[in-house]
């Protein structure tokens, strides 16, 4: 019996209501990210696309989020938090519906990016405000680490299911089965009242922000890595393991590990508040990119897989934890603008990590170069303070 409590406080306790709703509606979304993310660029591939057109890709995505973010926030403060998500989910729907539309209609490649951008608008700054708005602050380590620990759990489940599911019906079932867990993510939302009256979203509070907070601009520049977990890892994976079901087996694996180790941090964070990992841990996951010239065999996949989970643990713990107790710390109006500027530094820096990958790709197609120029740029998270 005495076993009970002490797991007991690796989790988040007496949570409000929101909270909850955000729990299950994180979950549910992420396992449909997580059935389909992974194989979007490897789709591509089998289309016939190179990895530079697949960069060109996403580097429309993320030039229009950068120019959507803000308008579609101001939309957002009349529409609410909760009507946003479920009009992104629509978008979401629509995109992977246009993505696989692409192998007849090759057009859709230009059309498929300006929908995820759409999404992504509509529903990262009301999720990243809703999320710092209630969370409980002696607990916020936690609620962060068991929020991750959500989106791992879906991370350990999607894959090897995505992997399966396009294995053995197609990419059409895969984007379907997705796109059907993205419409019940949406309905734990409304179990509560909207958000309306509650935030206005204002470009002074915006400006102000990046006068208070220049370094994190660029700190957030070190999401380079998450595009690259979008786009060119699996690639890379693909190249060595070109077997879906094995692909989703390797990401599984590896995020059991970095599960286990995300509670571990929230706790420690909440216990030693004054305590700064994110210098220490955006180097240690900076050098597993740039280290990945040895990724080269089916255990070094798998190896540098787990590395990738463990450092974005190390990294996605205190980082959020960051963000949102700066995002939380100064009333509603103050959290969504925070929550478009965390959005907008994050987009700009992908745009700059796509230019650069273009630019590589093109002059020499190494990968690697690549992932070594990515670590570089996710050692700038080390840049972000309070």
């Amino acid at each position: 019996m005495l076993l009970i409590p002490r797991r007991y406080h690796y989790f988040s306790h007496e949570l409000n209501r929101e909270v909850k709703e955000l729990y299950w509606n994180t979950g549910l979304f992420n396992l449909a990210i997580n059935l389909a993310y992974i194989f979007e660029p490897i789709y591509l591939i089998t289309l016939g696309y190179s990895v530079v057109d697949i960069m060109y890709f996403y580097l429309m995505v993320y030039v229009a989020y950068a120019l959507f973010v803000i308008p579609i926030t101001k939309v957002t403060s009349i529409i609410g938090y909760k009507h946003a998500m479920l009009y992104a989910a629509i978008f979401q729907i629509t995109y992977w519906l246009t993505l696989y539309g692409i192998e007849s209609e090759p057009l859709l490649f230009y059309v498929a990016p300006i929908l995820f951008a759409f999404q992504k608008s509509l529903f990262w700054p009301p999720y990243n405000a809703d999320v710092a708005l209630n969370n409980v602050k002696i607990q916020r380590g936690r609620e962060v680490g068991v929020l991750f620990s959500v989106i791992e759990f879906a991370a350990i489940l999607g894959p090897i299911l995505g992997g399966f599911i396009s294995y053995q019906f197609g990419f059409l079932i895969l984007f379907v089965c997705a796109a059907t867990l993205t419409v019940i993510s949406v309905y734990p939302l409304f179990l509560s009242p909207e958000i309306y009256t509650r935030h206005e979203f204002r470009f002074k509070n915006f400006w102000r922000i990046f006068r208070l907070y220049p370094r994190n601009f660029f700190g957030y520049w070190g999401y380079a890595e998450d595009l690259m977990l979008m786009t060119l890892w699996p690639i890379f994976i693909f190249t060595i393991v070109p077997k879906f079901s094995s692909i989703g087996i390797i990401v599984t694996f590896a995020s059991v590990i970095a599960v286990m180790l995300m509670l571990y941090l929230g706790r420690i964070l909440d216990r030693y508040q004054k305590l700064n990992l994110l210098p220490t841990a955006a180097v240690f996951y900076g050098l597993t990119w740039v280290f990945r010239i040895f990724a080269n065999s089916f255990s070094g996949v798998v190896i540098f897989d787990v590395l990738t989970r463990v450092g974005k643990a190390f990294i996605g713990v205190p980082l959020l934890h960051r963000t949102f107790q700066i995002a939380g710390a100064r009333g509603p109006d103050f959290a969504i603008a925070y929550g478009v500027f965390f959005e907008f530094s994050l987009a700009i820096g992908k745009v700059v990590t796509a230019l650069l990958a273009i630019w590589i790709l093109t002059s020499n197609g190494s990968i690697i170069e690549v992932f070594i120029a990515v670590g570089a740029l996710t050692m700038l998270y080390s840049l972000i303070k309070k």
